[in-house]
């Protein structure tokens, strides 16, 4: 592993953060190295801390120790990511015999420097007892491997050498922490203590040492194991982290069969659906398609940790068939067979232990495919994307370790204590779905103004969205700015021609791969033409009608065998024109191809209501853009309909709007808004049109 430690980035680091004490900032550079390094810790996972010295409102000098937050991202972290705790109550905990889970929360929340402060981490007593400045704590995947052998703590002492100690598994909170300062305090010479299936801890007066000692123990357990496996065929663990998929038609018609098996409804009767990530790069085929496939599947996860983010186990599918209906039965089987072992887990544990809690939901978070890969599920896109971040580091750090010997996963008592800890489930995101939240939005012409609103608003309501649009630098643009404010994991973007049916294809696979299926799709795309009757060129016509009518028909057909295999309904929404209902002179390619467009989805509402899909129909009227998104449409008829009323921009659109009944301006959110109504279900509605005008008596459907 390699040391990245640098002095001028820690200096500029130290700049940055001058408002802040120094330690704390070197703490937060040191921090930074180990989350950037997926070998260390993923998404959330490790926690380092630093103690200094403080002046409190007395101006009294007391001694602190700053950990980090629960669930702060090392890789990104800051120091306003890091809780500042009074450092003697907590070590005054020492000398209790226990201390329950809610008085420990109770008292790292009470002795918070200040209020505003994150959660601090779980493992913050044990941060607080060791005496060294600073301390740093990493799931190591090599490390990992070491101890989730049998005999793990021999092989361990063997890996690493004398200067480290090893204790067996604890789960976070007082008995740990004090089973690991006893240990130090016995063996006050030693560098590391590694704890069995759950990580390694280092120490030092200064950052970079700790640091130093983390990636030096790390690479001697990659030296150890590169040696007890070599000329072995394994994929390396480090070259596939982050790799997500390749598209073909086989993946994602699984990806979309996976999805919709896995849907179910909630207690409160809500259809909860997952996204799909799909990973599945040539090494980890290659992992599906070995001996220990299985094993590794049924074999519980590397540390406890992780088990709230992918669930201990994972489900397995041997030899997926390319047949539809033969595929969906193994599918239903493979997760029934994951839900049932999954059930008696929970009700072993629950009974064993004499507690009463609630099951969490029971469907896997991860499913290996023989020839196919790692499909990872999530009720998010974050979700989907963190559990295959540690599914292929599970993997691969399973099959390094059953290739030095047996891998020995911890018990699922602890993967019990952990999955159901109060403390561990704070981590997660329990906040109140919104609306869309597990859906997936294909949104075409999205360059455009009204695109880009409907992006936006699906956005707003939880679901991950596919813009796409012929136009990429207007995409892009779009792209940026959506990503900005909702995060780049829930917004994609793809290029490809509406007329083009192989495009569409191809492009509805690539969005399976990556979200898992679609749920709601609109179809947006469109572009006009100025001319009369007369003057019209049949060219233009047929160009016209290429976009908006059968652009409009082909994403309807591609998406058909998508819902057929998800089996849980859907949504389209056709963005139509006030000018199918009022067309204008002039206007007769666009107005004649949206009426087209217009009746193609009605009779899709007929034929695709035995799916349960709803197609509904948007007819807005007078859209403008703005100085960040244009409106493609008024850019190329907005200066004709200027100059013939001898109006600039703003007095065009102050005509529009006081041209309709409310004398309002119809934005683009407002056309987004009626795509979130028609998309959340909160009516059984379908084949009906919906004006956004404004009110326009002439262009009200009759």
């Amino acid at each position: 592993m390699k040391n990245c430690f640098k002095k001028n980035e820690l200096k500029a680091c130290i700049d940055t953060y001058a408002a802040y004490p120094e330690e704390l900032a070197r703490c937060v550079y040191t921090s930074r190295l180990i989350g950037s390094n997926s070998g260390l810790v993923l998404h959330g996972g490790g926690n380092t801390s630093v103690k200094l010295k403080s002046t409190d409102i007395f101006g009294e000098e007391i001694d602190i120790v700053y950990v980090k937050g629960s669930g702060s991202d090392l890789a990104a972290i800051n120091p306003d990511d890091f809780t500042g705790l009074k450092l003697a109550p907590l070590q005054k905990l020492r000398s209790l015999d226990a201390l329950s889970d809610i008085e420990m929360d109770n008292q790292l929340r009470t002795n918070k420097v200040l209020h505003t402060s994150p959660d601090p981490s779980v493992e913050s007593l044990l941060h607080a007892f060791l005496p060294h400045k600073y301390v740093d704590h990493t799931h190591a995947d090599s490390i990992l491997a070491l101890t989730n052998q049998k005999n793990g703590a021999a092989v361990v002492k063997e890996a690493l050498g004398k200067k480290i100690a090893v204790i067996p598994y604890i789960m976070p909170g007082l008995p740990l922490a004090k089973d690991v300062m006893d240990t130090y305090e016995s063996n006050p010479d030693i560098d590391a203590i590694v704890i069995l299936n759950h990580g390694i801890f280092t120490f030092e007066e200064d950052a970079y040492q700790s640091y130093k000692q983390m990636v030096d123990y790390v690479s001697r357990a990659e030296a150890f194991i590169s040696e007890k496996t070599r000329n072995k065929d394994i994929p390396s663990i480090y070259t596939i982290t982050g790799s997500r998929q390749a598209y073909n038609s086989k993946t994602a018609q699984l990806s979309q069969v996976i999805r919709g098996v896995c849907a179910h409804r909630d207690s409160a009767g809500s259809l909860r659906r997952f996204y799909v990530e799909t990973r599945n790069t040539p090494e980890l085929i290659r992992a599906s398609e070995s001996k220990n496939a299985k094993i590794i599947c049924a074999s519980g996860v590397l540390t406890p940790d992780h088990a709230t983010r992918t669930k201990n186990k994972m489900a397995y599918l041997k030899s997926p068939s390319e047949d539809n209906d033969i595929l969906k039965k193994q599918v239903e089987k493979a997760i029934e067979d994951f839900k049932s072992d999954y059930q008696r887990y929970f009700h072993d544990q629950k009974n064993a232990k004499n507690i009463q809690c609630e099951m969490l939901d029971p469907y896997p978070r991860l499913l290996l495919a023989k020839g196919y890969g790692l499909f990872a599920l999530g009720f998010t896109g974050k979700e989907a994307r963190v559990a295959a971040d540690i599914g292929v580091h599970n993997i691969q750090t399973k099959l390094l370790s059953m290739a030095m010997g047996e891998y020995d996963p911890v018990s699922e008592s602890h993967i019990f204590d952990l999955e159901y800890w109060c403390l561990q489930q704070k981590k997660l995101d329990n906040r109140i779905p919104l609306p869309l939240q597990g859906q997936v939005a294909v949104v075409t012409g999205s360059a455009g103004a009204i695109g880009y609103g409907i992006a936006d608003r699906l956005l707003a309501s939880g679901a991950c969205v596919a813009i796409c649009d012929i136009d990429r630098p207007g995409l892009e643009n779009v792209h940026s700015i959506l990503a900005e404010k909702y995060g780049d994991d829930r917004v994609e973007d793809f290029i490809f021609d509406v007329t083009d049916f192989d495009a569409v294809v191809n492009t509805f696979k690539k969005i399976s791969c990556r979200f898992g299926g679609i749920d709601i799709m609109v179809p947006n795309a469109g572009i006009a033409h100025v001319a009369t009757i007369e003057d019209l060129d049949p060219a233009k016509l047929d160009q016209v009608v290429s976009v908006n009518l059968k652009g409009t028909f082909l994403v309807i057909k591609a998406c058909i065998p998508i819902f057929t295999r998800q089996e849980t309904g859907g949504n389209i929404v056709v963005i139509s024109s006030k000018n199918v209902f009022d067309p204008g002179a002039a206007f007769g390619a666009y107005s004649a191809s949206k009426a087209g467009a217009h009746q193609i989805a009605r009779i899709a509402s007929l034929e695709l209501a035995k799916l349960g899909v709803k197609v509904n129909m948007i007819n807005p009227d007078a859209v403008f853009g703005d100085e960040k998104i244009s409106s493609k449409l008024w850019d190329l008829i907005g200066p004709d309909r200027m100059k013939s009323r001898d109006l600039d921009a703003d007095g065009l659109k102050e005509y529009y709007r006081q041209r309709n009944l409310l004398k309002t301006s119809v934005l683009a959110e407002h056309v987004g808004n009626a795509v979130v109504f028609f998309a959340s279900d909160l009516t059984p509605t379908t084949g009906a049109s919906l004006p956004v005008d404004g009110g326009n008596s002439a262009a009200a459907p009759r």
